[in-house]
C-alpha cells in the first residue's frame, strides 16, 4: 500500500463510489468576500491574532522554505508576507482518515478535469507519487478565455504509481477552505497549501501544511488573517498563476 493504513471493510462502498463522483462544470469559485459589503480605500492588511510567528527557530519551515517560495509569491501580493511569519499549530495524524480506491478511478480524469489535474500537481522526486492538488479542479479554455472553477467541494489526491492506488486525504466543504498549490520537499514528503475562512476574525487566512508519508503525520502552519476585503487580490495573483501554467503547457504541447 502506498500509506500505513488499510480501509475498513465498511468503508468498500464509499470507496468504489469515489471512482464515479460526477465532475460537474467548470463553474467559478467565488472567494470569501467582505460580509459588509465595504470596500473603503484603507484596508487592514492582517487582522490581530493569537500566536507567535516561528521567526528563525522553525527548522522545518527554515529547510523547506526556498522550496516555498512560489506559494509566499502569491500571499505577497495581497499582504507583507515571508515564511518566517507563519504561526505553527502542531502536528497531526495524517491519511488515516482518507479514502483509497485504485488508481484506474481518477486517471485519466474527466476531459473537463485534465488540464488541472496535469498543471495542479506536483510529481515527487523519485517519480512516485503524483499530488493532485484538487480532485475538483478544471481549468478549460473557450473562444481564447481560460475558464477556472469547479465544483463547491475541494480535495487533494495523492496517486502511487507503483501500487496503482489513489488517496484522498483531505476534504474541504464548500465555503470552508481549498486547495491551491504544492510541492515536494523529499521523495516521501510534500507541503499542501491553500486558504481557509476565519469566521472569528471575518475573512481568510493562508494554510501550508507539510505531509510526511512514512509516518502519516501533517505539520499545520497558517498566516494570520487577512481581511475578506483582500481575498480578491489574492485570488487574482493565484488565478494569474494558473492561466501562466496552462498556456505553458499548451506551448509545450505545441513544440512536441
Amino acid at each position: 500500500m502506498v500509506l500505513p493504513w488499510k480501509p475498513p471493510r465498511h468503508r468498500v462502498v464509499a470507496i468504489l463510489a469515489l471512482a464515479f463522483l460526477p465532475f460537474l462544470g467548470c463553474s467559478r469559485r467565488e472567494f470569501p468576500k467582505n460580509q459588509s459589503g465595504e470596500t473603503g480605500r484603507r484596508l487592514p492588511d492582517v487582522l490581530s491574532y493569537e500566536g507567535t510567528p516561528v521567526g528563525k527557530s522553525d527548522s522545518l519551515i527554515n529547510a523547506i522554505g526556498p522550496k516555498l517560495r512560489p506559494w509566499v509569491v502569491l500571499w505577497r501580493h495581497a499582504i507583507p508576507f515571508a515564511p518566517e511569519s507563519l504561526i505553527r499549530v502542531g502536528v497531526g495524524p495524517a491519511f488515516r482518515a482518507g479514502t483509497v480506491q485504485p488508481l484506474k478511478g481518477v486517471d485519466p480524469p474527466p476531459k473537463e478535469s485534465a488540464a488541472a489535474f496535469r498543471i495542479l500537481s506536483a510529481r515527487s522526486p523519485d517519480g512516485r507519487y503524483n499530488l493532485i492538488f484538487d480532485r475538483y479542479q478544471c481549468v478549460l479554455e473557450s473562444d481564447g478565455e481560460i475558464d477556472i472553477g469547479g465544483d463547491a467541494d475541494s480535495a487533494p489526491l495523492l496517486l502511487d504509481l507503483r501500487h496503482r492506488t489513489a488517496t484522498q486525504f483531505e476534504t474541504c466543504g464548500p465555503g470552508s477552505c481549498a486547495f491551491h498549490w504544492g510541492v515536494w520537499v523529499s521523495p516521501t514528503r510534500f507541503a499542501l497549501a491553500g486558504t481557509e475562512n476565519d469566521e472569528k476574525y471575518m475573512g481568510i487566512r493562508g494554510r501550508i501544511q507539510v505531509f510526511s508519508i512514512p509516518d502519516s503525520t501533517v505539520t499545520t502552519y497558517l498566516t494570520r488573517p487577512v481581511h475578506s476585503s483582500r481575498s480578491a487580490i489574492y485570488q487574482s495573483a493565484w488565478e494569474s498563476w494558473v492561466r501562466g501554467n496552462y498556456r505553458a503547457m499548451k506551448q509545450v504541447a505545441t513544440r512536441s
